[in-house]
């Protein structure tokens, strides 16, 4: 599975790199199928998010559902990330 994940990663960064939106990055076949992949991949997410901050925040809430998103009012991305990490910390998914 760590390979798959590394593997639809790396595609996903490759092919979406120029890309602004998030919704449309998020779209890609790979990047879905990362989502498809459910809780196994959480902590390689987390993984990424720790060392590279990429825009995981919307995997994380579709393969997650928490109750409340830990990023709900934070005003930027480092913050979200730093919410969401510690959501994992707290989960056992960190």
């Amino acid at each position: 599975m760590e390979q798959e994940f590394s593997e639809l990663a790396s595609q996903w960064r490759r092919e979406t790199g120029m890309l602004s939106l998030i919704r449309q990055k998020a779209m890609h076949p790979a990047y879905q199928k990362i989502i498809g992949m459910g809780k196994d991949a959480l902590p390689l997410i987390f993984r990424e998010l720790r060392s590279r901050g990429e825009d995981w925040l919307w995997a994380l809430e579709s393969i997650a559902r928490p109750k409340v998103n830990p990023a709900l009012g934070t005003t930027n991305f480092k913050d979200a990330v730093a919410a969401w990490l510690r959501w994992g910390e707290e989960n056992g998914y960190a």
